[in-house]
């Protein structure tokens, strides 16, 4: 793994505007993997068109959950998946389905952890959940050097990870969050491209 790869992940992707695929527009992508083979994250801006009860009925945990957190596309890569972020340092790396994203943020598709978040929903506990798990559906996957190509095109602006636009900043305000972290709005940079392709 190169330097640069080690500097990426854990951090954001922030799509620069507008990034022409729908897939990624106005999206923070939480990049929880980056290596010289490739890289692996997940959006962590776009709500599915399903609540959280909801999904966990469809996978079979019971008809009358009606927890109404949102879930959110991770991606357009295997939808079906399901994964949970969480603020969870106790679940280890070594842990089967596992994905450390720095010293305190997990994301896990172990289903061990999703029948426990099944059942605090049942006893309508996962309202107060202390760990913050949030369900994504698939990912987002890049081949070698494929991130890299994209970021110097000027699609994506790397970020470092900060977890308060993970768990405290609503939805519809991460990707202008995620821009100010970088003391920076949207249009500023739709003005500096503009300018510079003038």
């Amino acid at each position: 793994m190169n330097s640069e790869a080690s500097v990426l992940a854990p951090g954001f992707l922030i799509a620069s505007p507008p990034l022409g695929d729908p897939n990624f527009d106005r999206t923070v992508v939480l990049l929880a993997v980056h290596s010289e083979g490739g890289a692996l994250g997940f959006v962590v801006n776009r709500p599915a068109p399903m609540t959280l009860g909801e999904l966990l009925s469809f996978a079979g945990y019971g008809n009358d959950l009606k927890d109404p957190a949102p879930v959110y596309l991770g991606g357009p890569v295997q939808p079906s998946s399901g994964w949970i972020l969480c603020l969870d340092p106790a679940l280890g790396a070594e842990e089967t389905g596992v994905i450390p994203v720095g010293s305190r943020v997990r994301v896990t598709s172990s289903r061990s952890a999703f029948d426990t978040l099944a059942a605090d929903a049942v006893r309508g506990t996962a309202a107060a959940d202390p760990r913050r798990r949030t369900v994504l559906l698939g990912y987002s996957g890049w081949g070698p050097g494929q991130l890299e190509r994209e970021i110097a095109a000027g699609a994506w602006l790397p970020v470092s990870l900060d977890e308060r636009i993970l768990f405290d900043v609503e939805a519809a305000q991460r990707w202008e969050q995620a821009y100010a972290l970088l003391g920076l709005r949207p249009i500023e940079v739709m003005s500096m491209r503009s300018i510079g392709e003038a």
